[in-house]
């Protein structure tokens, strides 16, 4: 199953934590493979259940639903999961700036694992909300908005800056 994920979730470890009734466990297992864990428990395409050897026995796990409750879970949770910061004991926090350019999946999530370094990147999204194809091509009753917002939230109390509305080249330059 680990081999048909796109972005390699461990999925015998958080199914094992689900198992054990240790939700907020499988979200971190969840978590450490993907930034943003509720919208890929939206819009996954399956193909863990595709590669699930239970399949040649009787039919696969429904991994992506299981997935997909987890995440549900922290999204209703009192209070969401935020990563720890993992930086070098020697060096600490990042001071550089870094400016990512495009507030879409992949800047997000360049963003996130970014900021649970240390560094604190600035993302320049040129619409007025960040999200990209997730807010702006994927119909809300396949990805709901707000679960993409949810997501955004916790990347910026994450300690990312996100400022839409602002096209790099125009509105400002690299220097």
């Amino acid at each position: 199953c680990m081999k048909g994920c796109p972005v390699s979730i461990n999925i015998p470890g958080f199914i094992a934590e689900v198992k054990e009734g240790n939700f907020e466990a499988a979200y971190h297992v969840i978590s450490e493979s993907s930034a943003l864990p509720a919208v890929c428990g939206h819009i996954c395409n399956r193909r863990c259940e595709d590669a699930c050897t239970r399949g040649t026995i009787d039919q696969a796990i429904a991994i992506d639903e299981v997935k997909k409750f987890i995440a549900a879970q922290d999204l209703n949770a009192e209070t969401r999961f935020i990563p720890e910061k993992v930086v070098p004991a020697t060096k600490g926090y990042f001071d550089e700036k870094i400016a990512i350019i495009g507030g879409g999946p992949a800047g997000l999530s360049c963003a996130f694992y970014l900021a649970e370094k240390g560094y604190k990147p600035t993302i320049f999204e040129k619409n007025e909300r960040a999200g990209g194809m997730l807010v702006y091509g994927i119909p809300s009753f396949k990805l709901e908005k707000d679960v993409v917002q949810a997501e955004i939230d916790v990347i910026k109390e994450m300690g990312v800056e996100i400022k839409t509305g602002v096209e790099v080249g125009k509105d400002i330059t690299l220097d």
